[in-house]
């Protein structure tokens, strides 16, 4: 692709997420209830809330309330706080919610039989479709289904309890309209939260001898006998009440746990090789405990969401353990705040070809302040929509010259990797997907008209274990404009 520019700052065109009605950056929370009438056991509508980060309410995505068909309603029960986990996809497509397939009014919705009224996945997209064909009707029967999770929204992994001969604990779902599912593990059996961090499946519970976070299987598991096990150092003695819980790195992990009493709100742990430790807890206020929790890291700097036991959405800024936790929202009248989640960027952004790589988009070569290129020296390379936190490499080649292509073991035919050897550096996407870095010309009148022909390579580690471990932008030429 070539194009040739006579503005002093020439840019490619960027595929976008221009049709996604939910914005990253932002974030959604889950709210039960309408606030006409009081909530009680019976089966209460679902709606994800999106917020600014300054907690501007921007819109509002109802579920479905009622049977229709094979796509089913997404209900919860109006006072089971445990209920209402909100993951988003590891690829960031869509949002996962676990609900009832139970229209809305249907009595004690919780202790109804499975058979009979099926314990729902709903997969919602940044565009605000919503797919509730996943009916479960061999899972969590006679009690709650409290969440799911999923990579790409076509397979899932759930949470819940019920006795033992009502299939209990994490489940694995293994397609998009499914109606049975597996049983990982049979010994920990009461799950609040499921969610991936780095590859890995992580659920919460506060039951019997696990009070805390801990792993299930290894990666993405699928089988009936895999182990879960409590990271060492979370207590396994009555007292906490974990919930949802949100990872900065392989050390510092963030726990939200909803006691009233001392201990609950936002508790920070890190791990020093052997061992996880509570550094201290961020409490929204005397008597108040957390159970959603989300967050994002940037320049060094963690920046927390949660959902309280008094329905309101906080915020805080990690600054240590006197940092302030302020409100942001309070759910009203007759409605509950329950699952929240930091809208991440999509990780990958698909273009032409049959079949075709996942890109971050289309990077750009101009100037950091719209100065004519001519004898300038601070031209940028940028990407503006890579997966968070991932490595982006981006290469230069200066001149015309032919672009060959190298494949990518494992990956569809048409990704290729261009060789453009003059420059290649690589930069850590931020917490929003954008990375930009200086490149590397030097200053001169000779360098106006230069083509330059660029390339963004995406290394995602979080991906490895599934197969997709990287994403490309087709390779292209640029010309400086004069």
């Amino acid at each position: 692709m070539l194009a040739r520019a006579s503005v002093p700052f020439a840019v490619l065109a960027v595929t976008s997420l221009a049709a996604a009605q939910i914005t990253p950056g932002n974030l959604v929370v889950l709210r039960v209830g309408d606030g006409s009438t009081a909530l009680s056991n019976a089966a209460t509508a679902v709606f994800l809330d999106e917020y600014t980060r300054t907690g501007a309410l921007v819109q509002t995505v109802p579920l479905p309330t009622a049977n229709n068909g094979a796509q089913k309603a997404v209900t919860c029960s109006g006072t089971a706080s445990s209920e209402g986990g909100l993951t988003q996809s590891v690829d960031g497509r869509c949002f996962v919610v676990a609900g009832y397939g139970a229209n809305v009014g249907g009595a004690a919705v919780a202790s109804s039989a499975s058979s009979v009224v099926p314990r729902v996945i709903a997969r919602i997209g940044l565009d605000e479709t919503v797919d509730a064909t996943t009916a479960l009707g061999d899972a969590y029967s006679a009690n709650n289904v409290r969440g799911a999770t999923s990579w790409f929204g076509s397979e899932f992994w759930t949470a819940g309890t019920a006795s033992a001969t009502n299939n209990p604990g994490v489940r694995f779902v293994a397609g998009l309209g499914a109606t049975t599912s597996t049983q990982l593990n049979a010994t920990v059996t009461n799950i609040r939260r499921v969610d991936f961090w780095n590859g890995q499946l992580y659920c919460t519970s506060a039951s019997g001898t696990f009070f805390g976070l801990g792993t299930v299987g290894t990666g993405a598991p699928t089988g009936s006998s895999e182990t879960i096990s409590l990271l060492p150092g979370f207590p396994a003695a009555t007292g906490p009440s974990p919930y949802d819980f949100f990872f900065v790195d392989a050390t510092t992990v963030y726990v939200a746990d909803d006691r009233t009493t001392t201990g609950g709100g936002i508790q920070k742990w890190t791990a020093n090789g052997s061992t996880w430790s509570l550094q201290y807890t961020l409490t929204p206020g005397v008597g108040i405990g957390c159970r959603g929790l989300t967050g994002f890291v940037d320049g060094g700097s963690t920046t927390l969401f949660a959902t309280t036991t008094a329905n309101q959405l906080v915020t805080v800024v990690d600054t240590g353990a006197t940092a302030v936790v302020s409100p942001l929202a309070v759910g009203a009248t007759n409605t509950a705040l329950r699952g929240v989640r930091f809208v991440r960027t999509p990780a990958s952004v698909t273009f032409t070809g049959n079949p075709c790589s996942t890109s971050i988009g289309y990077p750009s070569v101009g100037t950091a302040g719209g100065e004519p290129l001519a004898g300038n020296s601070s031209f940028q390379l940028a990407a503006q929509n890579a997966p968070p936190s991932t490595i982006v490499l981006l290469s230069i080649k200066l001149g015309p010259a032919a672009l060959v292509g190298l494949p990518v073991p494992g990956a569809p035919p048409c990704t290729q990797i261009y060789v453009l050897p003059d420059v290649l550096t690589a930069a850590l996407a931020d917490a929003f997907g954008a990375v930009s870095v200086p490149l590397p010309l030097p200053a001169g009148a000779a360098w106006g008209g230069l083509v330059v022909a660029v390339q963004a390579v995406v290394l995602d580690p979080g991906m490895l274990g599934y197969g997709l471990p990287i994403g490309h932008s087709e390779a292209m030429q640029v010309t400086v404009g004069n």
